[in-house]
């Protein structure tokens, strides 16, 4: 199976695997958290997208799951594995983005998840 096909990948050399109890919105807020206190903070979207990312997660989970919450997430997540110049605040996003589209109902979103703007 090609990993990169179907959107995987192996982060820090494991795998982290959770029953079907844990609640991926605490976990996406934790992975979040963490980028943010681990970041060296020389660079933007490393310091600041993780920073916002616990903000907008912990608003989501608050029950403010309106499509523009998600939508500054999605894109959070986007500027950070895009623009971040190191392994950690590129890599910190895939298990957001992930979260929200395949376990929508941790964050109180619809089973269907919002598609990204063109």
């Amino acid at each position: 199976m090609n990993m990169a096909a179907v959107g995987a990948v192996v982060e820090h050399g494991g795998i982290v695997i959770h029953d079907d109890t844990s609640n991926l919105a605490d976990l996406t807020q934790y992975a979040m958290h963490f980028c943010a206190v681990e970041s060296c903070g020389k660079y933007t979207p490393c310091r600041i997208g993780s920073t916002r990312g616990v903000e907008v997660i912990a608003k989501i989970r608050a029950d403010d799951t309106s499509p523009k919450q998600v939508t500054l997430l999605r894109d959070l997540c986007d500027t950070m594995m895009s623009g971040s110049l190191c392994a950690m605040g590129g890599m910190t996003p895939y298990p957001v983005l992930s979260a929200l589209d395949h376990f929508p109902e941790d964050f109180g979103l619809s089973k269907k998840p919002p598609q990204k703007a063109a």
